[in-house]
């Protein structure tokens, strides 16, 4: 062993490298990586040691008769967290508060203003009037680099929490409503049902009324023709009947002593012919009886002429004056030359007189009847022709009424018919406005109290994360942390050792021999460091024991290949080696811790060695395909480096004439 540390030489000195530098050099990865897994992993766990105040200035608020303090809530939802994930909090005022973020003994100060529970119960009123409730979350000067975040992402977990119980209520009010509102736009389903019936009844009974409104104009159209003709007729009327009374009244023209005096002149007349004619009756009667009596004495002495030996001519003259006496009382013709001359004969012409006495006698009672009946006639005729005029006047109306009653009527059918019309469509749309209710009502849904209660909680809070939200450096970190402690390792081998021997420049070996000579030694220990490394990181991973394996597999390749890229720095560049190295370094910490890094960073680390490694190992610990490349990846880093190594110790190994020959003085 002393054999092989002798013939190792340390950089920058001329003395030997001991055990203790060998151990010291295995120990640097283990010191960076297990005080990188010591100090970060799993902070959320360690969250208790750091202590944060609360300041609550909320004025609680009074919503439905009830007191809502929502800052007196979300202090104790704070104070009373998941003690394992939670900052340990202490209540205070404002001024305690400022001096405990002045002096660091507050990491974080989370201020409840005034009018936080108004704010955060504002959605329940006028939707003008609803806001944010707001926290202020103020973090110390002397606090940490993730404590902000930390601080914050605590604050909002409560906050969430507190939120989420408002949503949860608020949804569950909105369930509720929906029932309701189901319930409703049911019962109005079912009115418009009825309406739509009833609408459907109105658009037949508007139909019935348009028929009939039609009917009745047509009837009305009739009304005013024929009242026209009777205004025409009574109008007519009125002219005779005006004529007729106009002749009952006496005329000074004419010298009519008019219908009244005529009539009673007439039967006065009428009275003295009655007497006239009973006189001239009696005589008649009278002579009827005395040429009876001739006529009868002549046939006797007629009968008896011949049988009293009077001669023949006395006989004849009796007999022709007896026949003439039969003649004249029973009648017959005088003439004979002239037969159809016949006379009546006193027997028919008193029976005539006395039938004329009878009849003037009746001529003479209905005239006097006439006569006194003819005033009441009169007044009769005259209250008739006022009546008429009347008629013709109201007939005269009726026909103009009638005539507008005519084309209201017509006018009406037409709004009857429009009526019919609209009816028929607000019965349809009646029909639509109930099928629509009735749509809405089976897509509106109906909860019970359990649903509305799951529900609210789904959505007020409809994606977890899990536990993914945890702040932590643990797992994912794992390949991060074996990488930085394996490149700072070898870059400490390379402070130790020497990266080209001193003895190359007069060796007959071959400059890769001479690389190789040096390197094994360097190889060997970061070999050993990332196996340990790996040890190391094995809490923080989750792996099987074949994928353990490859994640300590692919440590020890590129604790090797580390130990290569250092001593080819060291090699060509010298001291400015290390200090590339150093910027190698701090690429990888800037670019690992998070993703908010320079673009430009990321694209610088695609060409360093640390980059296959890290995608190889990250590859292992998340169980994907990328271990091989970044296998690849360091086989060729390894080649790359020791061939620059190569190029440096043989261009050590040159040197000019001048350098060789000493000065003169």
């Amino acid at each position: 062993m002393s054999t092989i540390l002798n013939r190792l030489e340390r950089a920058r000195s001329g003395k030997g490298i001991t055990v203790v530098s060998i151990i010291g050099l295995i120990l640097v990865p283990l010191v960076i990586a297990g005080g990188l897994v010591w100090a970060l992993w799993n902070p959320a766990e360690r969250l208790g040691q750091v202590t944060a105040a609360i300041v609550n200035d909320d004025k609680p608020v009074t919503v439905n008769g009830q007191t809502v303090p929502l800052g007196r809530q979300l202090s104790a939802g704070l104070v009373d967290g998941d003690q394992e994930t939670n900052y340990t909090w202490v209540i205070t005022d404002a001024s305690d508060a400022k001096a405990g973020l002045a002096d660091g003994s507050y990491t974080a100060v989370v201020t409840i203003p005034e009018n936080f529970s108004k704010a955060a119960t504002s959605f329940s009123g006028d939707a003008a009037d609803a806001e944010r409730a707001r926290l202020d979350v103020t973090t110390s000067d002397r606090s940490k680099l993730v404590d902000d975040a930390i601080s914050q992402t605590i604050t909002q977990t409560a906050a969430s929490l507190l939120g989420r119980q408002l949503t949860t209520t608020y949804l569950e009010n909105v369930y509720v409503g929906f029932n309701t509102l189901h319930d409703q736009l049911g019962e109005a389903a079912d009115g418009a049902k009825q309406l739509s019936t009833g609408g459907l009844s109105l658009a037949q009974g508007a139909q019935q009324l348009a028929n009939g409104t039609t009917q009745l104009a047509t009837g009305t159209t009739q009304l005013s023709s024929g009242a026209t003709q009777l205004s025409d007729g009574a109008g007519q009327l009125s002219n005779g009947l005006s004529a007729l009374y106009a002749g009952t009244q006496p005329d000074a023209s004419t010298g009519s002593p008019g219908l009244v005096p005529g009539a009673a002149k007439l039967a006065s007349g009428a009275k003295e012919l009655a007497d006239g004619v009973s006189q001239l009756a009696t005589a008649a009667d009278g002579t009827a009886a005395a040429t009876t009596q001739v006529a009868q004495q002549l046939a006797l002495l007629s009968a008896g002429c011949a049988a009293s030996g009077a001669s023949e001519e006395y006989c004849e003259g009796i007999a022709q004056l007896a026949t003439t006496s039969d003649v004249i009382v029973n009648g017959g013709s005088l003439d004979p030359s002239n037969p159809s001359v016949k006379y009546p004969g006193t027997t028919a012409l008193a029976a005539g007189t006395t039938a004329s006495a009878s009849g003037a006698q009746d001529l003479s009672t209905g005239a006097a009847t006439f006569s006194a009946s003819l005033p009441t006639l009169v007044d009769g005729i005259a209250t008739i022709n006022a009546a008429a005029a009347q008629v013709a006047s109201g007939a005269s109306a009726l026909a103009d009424g009638a005539a507008q009653s005519a084309t209201g009527t017509t006018q009406l059918a037409d709004a009857s018919n429009q009526l019919a019309s609209g009816a028929g469509t607000l019965s349809g749309g009646i029909t639509s406005l109930a099928s629509g209710l009735q749509s809405a009502v089976d897509s509106l849904p109906t909860y019970t109290s359990s649903d509305r209660q799951t529900l609210a909680d789904v959505v007020a809070d409809p994606v977890s994360a899990g536990d993914s939200a945890t702040v932590s450096f643990g797992t994912n970190s794992a390949p991060f942390y074996a990488v930085l402690a394996l490149w700072l390792g070898a870059l400490a081998s390379f402070l130790v050792l020497r990266p080209v021997p001193t003895r190359a420049f007069g060796s007959t070996r071959s400059s890769l021999r001479l690389a190789l000579g040096a390197f094994v030694p360097a190889g060997a220990i970061g070999m050993l460091q990332g196996l340990l490394v790996a040890v190391i990181t094995a809490p923080l991973l989750e792996l099987d024991a074949g994928g353990w394996l490859a994640f300590a597999g692919i440590a020890v390749l590129a604790g090797l290949v580390f130990a290569a890229a250092n001593q080819a720095l060291n090699a060509l560049f010298g001291g400015a080696g290390r200090f590339i190295s150093m910027i190698v370094a701090l690429v990888g910490l800037a670019t690992g811790i998070i993703a908010t890094a320079p673009q430009v960073l990321d694209q610088v680390l695609g060409f360093l060695p640390i980059a296959p490694a890290l995608g190889g190992l990250q590859a292992i610990a998340i169980g994907d395909t990328g271990a091989a490349a970044g296998v690849v990846g360091l086989v060729l880093w390894l080649l790359g480096s020791l061939a620059a190594t190569t190029f440096a110790i043989a261009r050590a190994r040159t040197t000019s004439v001048k350098a060789l020959v000493p000065a003169v003085a």
